[in-house]
């Protein structure tokens, strides 16, 4: 099992953005330090608030410069907001600079806000993405290529460095879309999910299938993304993150009125309104115990092979606790999973 920490740099409120990178590297540098097995950042943009975080790529590089042993990866750089010409060439970069410690996840994001600002039609999300992705995957896999597009054309071009991993670093794909899953399988890409329910139960099943089918060798990999918090005791795991779980829902629901978002707005406010469900249904919150439980059952009933934690979802949890969280994640928890 892969026990990543996960993080959007975020930012607490009446804190700079200085205090926001301390804090990160600070939590990367004891994840190291307890034995994590990868840290993992998110891509964002135009949201201050929230998260100062719009070159994971760049973001990543200082990890990879401050670690020696966790694997470092992208959860995820959004390809229709790049050039994958250039993605490809600064993944096979970052594989040298992490000497082999790069997992590259990619993904087309649900955030409108982000492709407005780069004056992106969401509607050429899709179209986008996959065409990105077959760049960026051809231009792993040849010495010299030339590609016709629709949004893209390259012509003789070579991409270096030559990475560390062979034929490539591991490109993982996320999806929200359950329709999307076996296809992957079928392709032999590894997944990043977002847990919001049990909704992806049957497509993990389709997946493994559609792996199997098309004779891909080893095991399909699929990590989850789950707000974790882990707590001396039951009730200090209720309430220490609290706060900060509210917040991102109050922001969310501020952001999608903002955006005319009618639906997901109502969701928010749901959620804000109702903590203790979405906590039990949707999070990983608890005493160590109930983390083990959790967890185990998660692993065993879906067949995920790793779990990406936000161990401060919300931004707001204050350090200390994030740190604490932390260590009692990896000193009583991950033993008894893994």
């Amino acid at each position: 099992m892969n026990f990543g920490f996960l993080t959007e740099c975020y930012v607490k409120e009446g804190k700079s953005h200085a205090q926001a990178f301390a804090d990160t590297f600070e939590q990367v540098d004891q994840a190291e330090a307890l034995g994590m097995d990868s840290v993992w950042m998110v891509e964002q943009h135009f949201r201050p608030w929230a998260s100062i975080l719009p070159s994971p790529m760049l973001m990543a590089s200082a990890i990879a410069m401050r670690t020696k042993r966790m694997r470092i990866g992208l959860a995820v750089q959004v390809l229709p907001l790049s050039n994958p010409l250039r993605s490809a060439e600064e993944a096979c970069m970052l594989d040298q600079i992490s000497q082999g410690r790069f997992d590259f996840g990619v993904g087309r994001s649900g955030i409108t806000k982000f492709y407005n600002g780069y004056n992106i039609p969401y509607s050429e999300s899709r179209a986008r993405f996959d065409e990105s992705l077959d760049i960026i995957l051809e231009a792993f896999n040849n010495e010299t290529f030339s590609y016709e597009g629709q949004f893209h054309s390259f012509h003789d071009v070579i991409v270096a460095p030559k990475p560390v991993q062979q034929p490539h670093p591991p490109v993982w794909v996320a999806t929200a879309a359950a329709e999307s899953i076996p296809a992957l399988g079928k392709r032999g890409l590894p997944l990043l999910l977002w847990f919001m329910g049990n909704w992806f139960e049957e497509p993990l099943k389709a997946y493994r299938k559609a792996w199997a089918e098309a004779g891909h060798p080893g095991e399909p990999q699929a990590l989850v993304r789950i707000p974790a918090y882990v707590g001396e005791t039951s009730q200090l795991a209720r309430d220490e993150p609290k706060e900060s779980t509210l917040h991102d829902f109050r922001r969310l629901i501020r952001e999608y009125g903002e955006a005319g978002d009618e639906q997901r707005a109502a969701r928010a406010k749901y959620d804000h309104e109702h903590y203790d469900e979405v906590r039990e249904t949707r999070m990983a919150y608890g005493s160590p115990e109930e983390m083990i439980d959790q967890l185990g059952e998660f692993r065993d009933r879906m067949g995920v092979t790793g779990f990406l934690l936000d161990l401060n979802f919300g931004g707001q949890i204050p350090q200390e606790l994030v740190l604490k969280s932390m260590r009692l994640l990896t000193e009583k928890v991950m033993p008894a999973i893994k």
